[in-house]
């Protein structure tokens, strides 16, 4: 252990923490804890500071979900509708390996960036916030999940060592908690994918998930996949040949959850001398309630997808006008 850490707390106190620290996040992975009560306990054992832990998915640059202790709740809220996406700290976290520890004031004092908005208006306005020790776990498919305490720069030279040296002896323990996560999430979305394409064989059908990933295909779909009329697959994601449609596709994939289909999306267009429709369902939730709050790594959204070629069988000298006429179709 550095030979500093023992002006503030020796290794018997530190690993009395740092046990601390793990059981809770134990008892909130296996047992009736919450992960608030994580940045709690890490808070008061360290006075003068205040925690977070949350999971930042890149990919989508939102915040997945947040914890805090010690926090207005205005600036909790504040952090995951805007400052997480401008946060200075993430370009030096985002290139960080799993499991890495860091100090702030050594790696990205926040002094180098007391122009931004971060600073000026999130950061500065809370007392004591100017220095932090932080922990990464890679998540996975763009997530991170992190722990960071912050604490007043007069406070450094007694709790630099002792915040890394308790992050460093969590992390086995957050990083148990994200397999297991990946394992629920894992199984559980398999099982539902299976489930969707059930009966679906005289249909091309196929799942994927908000970013066009491609998890599971019906044989339909997956000789439509081999021949490339009107999708193409390209590193195992979805892309309609239309451009126009293809936009499409994408807005109902990845735009705001509430903008997202509901009930179903229709989009038609023309591909390889043909009109295709494609109905796009969201899939209900992965995880049984009980289990989705435990997990830092909440279920995904997926959706089902359908693929029809609508003029299929048609020969193109038979004369459809009279059905036209009929029903008041257009050409």
């Amino acid at each position: 252990m550095n030979a500093g850490m023992t002006d503030y707390l020796d290794e018997d106190q530190v690993a009395a923490i740092s046990e601390n620290v793990a059981s809770t996040i134990d008892a909130a992975t296996f047992g009736d804890g919450k992960w608030q009560q994580v940045p709690a306990v890490i808070s008061d054992l360290f006075p003068g500071t205040f925690c977070g832990l949350w999971n930042l998915n890149f990919a989508e640059n939102k915040l997945i979900s947040q914890s805090w202790a010690n926090i207005d709740p205005d600036f909790a809220k504040s952090y995951a509708d805007h400052y997480a996406q401008i946060n200075p700290w993430t370009r030096y976290w985002s290139t960080a390996n799993g499991g890495h520890v860091a100090l702030s004031e050594q790696v990205c004092p926040s002094s180098s960036f007391k122009k931004t908005e971060f600073y000026n208006d999130w950061l500065s306005p809370q007392p004591g916030s100017e220095a932090a020790a932080g922990l990464k776990i890679v998540g996975g498919h763009g997530e991170m999940i992190q722990v960071v305490l912050h604490f007043p720069l007069s406070l450094s030279s007694r709790y630099d060592q002792a915040t890394i040296e308790v992050m460093r002896r969590i992390s086995g323990s957050l990083r148990r908690h994200v397999e297991f996560s990946r394992h629920m999430r894992a199984g559980a979305e398999r099982a539902m994918t299976s489930a969707a394409l059930v009966e679906r064989g005289r249909s091309a059908a196929f799942v994927v998930d908000s970013h066009r990933s491609i998890r599971e295909a019906n044989p339909s779909a997956e000789q439509l996949f081999s021949t490339f009329p009107a999708v193409a697959i390209r590193n195992n994601r979805c892309f309609l040949v239309d451009p126009q449609a293809d936009a499409s596709f994408a807005a109902a994939l990845l735009g705001p959850a509430d903008a997202r289909p509901h009930q179903g999306a229709r989009i038609p267009f023309r591909a390889a001398s043909a009109v295709w429709q494609l109905l796009i369902a969201p899939l209900p939730a992965t995880s049984a309630p009980e289990t989705s709050g435990r997990l830092l790594l909440p279920p995904r959204k997926l959706f089902l997808v359908l693929i029809t070629e609508m003029n299929a069988g048609i020969s193109g000298t038979v004369d459809l006008s009279p059905l036209r006429t009929m029903f008041g179709l257009t050409p």
